[in-house]
């Protein structure tokens, strides 16, 4: 986390250059969107809680979540040893959250829409680990590493490239990374390459081609803007440089400076 922190700064900057430039650019909101949002918002102000109540659930989540990271980062075994899963921190998270903007009473209705809404991500992300299933009792390791030596390239370039390949064959950053470090991980190692610096040169790769159809981040972002697949995959390049600038930046530093 530490290591990605400055390149999460390029990052960050490149995406403010990239969305000034192409702000005009594009399909322009309908008004009808804008009328529809104006009408709704009285009634959506009245049941807004603060946001100090707002807060509480993923403040909570937050801080959970990260008990082990930082226990592991200031070597406190106590810490480090207590394993919290989000798999069920999350769903208790959520409950605290209800009873934090006094909205216990609804928890089996919400509950419901929660999983109405977040069945087909369940179904994609299945279909992703699907793909990195078949991945990973492939040759296609082998494959890649034979190609950047037949081509005399270094081994430092073999972590970025790993992270691109298994995030774009995932659609998912995080699946991307698991799939890149089971596979290469041992090959990338074993030709001297500090871990810190593979991990943060893989995490940055995955970042690059991480967001297609095949993925939940390509349907989420879109949805929340009312877009269709054709205006959401002109998202995609630019979202590429993005990635491909911390990646750039990232091979840089810590394959050659550090």
């Amino acid at each position: 986390m530490i290591g990605g922190f400055i390149l999460a700064i390029f990052g960050l900057t490149a995406t403010v250059v990239i969305a000034s430039l192409i702000k005009n650019k594009g399909d322009k909101i309908a008004v009808q969107e804008v009328l529809a949002l104006a009408k709704d918002e009285p009634e959506s102000k009245k049941n807004t809680p603060s946001l100090i109540k707002a807060i509480v659930a993923p403040v909570t989540a937050i801080i959970l979540l990260m008990i082990s990271p930082i226990g592991n980062i200031c070597h406190i075994d106590s810490l480090a040893n207590l394993k919290i899963d989000a798999l069920y921190v999350l769903p208790i998270v959520g409950m605290i959250g209800m009873f934090a903007m006094d909205q216990h009473r609804k928890i089996a209705m919400y509950t419901k829409s929660g999983i109405d809404k977040m069945t087909p991500t369940v179904l994609i992300l299945i279909g992703a680990g699907a793909i990195a299933g078949l991945i990973g009792a492939s040759n296609l390791a082998g494959q890649v590493i034979h190609i950047i030596q037949s081509m005399g390239i270094s081994g430092y370039y073999l972590s970025p490239i790993s992270g691109i390949l298994m995030a774009t064959a995932t659609a998912s950053t995080s699946t991307g990374v698991i799939l890149a470090t089971g596979t290469f991980g041992s090959t990338i190692t074993n030709m001297g390459i500090p871990a810190i610096s593979a991990a943060v040169m893989m995490h940055t790769g995955a970042t690059v081609i991480d967001s297609l159809p095949q993925g939940n981040y390509f349907h989420v972002t879109g949805n929340s803007m009312n877009m269709s697949i054709k205006q959401r995959m002109k998202l995609i390049p630019y979202q590429a440089l993005v990635g491909g600038t911390m990646t750039i930046i990232a091979t840089l530093l810590y394959g050659f400076i550090i």
